[in-house]
């Protein structure tokens, strides 16, 4: 695997496109179609990580119509963004 600088496209809780540009590196492997995320570069920089599992979608203010696979949430280090996270394979 390769480290690189990365951005990830992705939505914002309100269903617009947003990319998040991932600090320091991430690790891509080019036989996978996912890339990894470092949830600790994250976190470090200010991102809140939160996850959870589907069940928690209610209690944290999204709706299981909206956000199936609801598994948390990560919120910008400005607390404008809030991106919810997929909770498929125990993950």
């Amino acid at each position: 695997m390769t480290g690189i600088l990365m951005g990830a496209g992705t939505q914002n809780s309100h269903g617009k496109p947003f990319v998040l540009v991932v600090p320091d590196v991430s690790v891509y492997d080019p036989a996978t179609s996912d890339s990894r995320i470092p949830v600790g570069r994250l976190i470090k920089t200010g991102f809140s990580v939160n996850h959870r599992i589907p069940s928690q979608a209610n209690e944290d203010g999204f709706s299981l119509k909206a956000f199936p696979l609801y598994g948390g949430t990560i919120t910008t280090p400005d607390g404008m963004t809030i991106i919810c996270m997929e909770y498929a394979q125990h993950t």
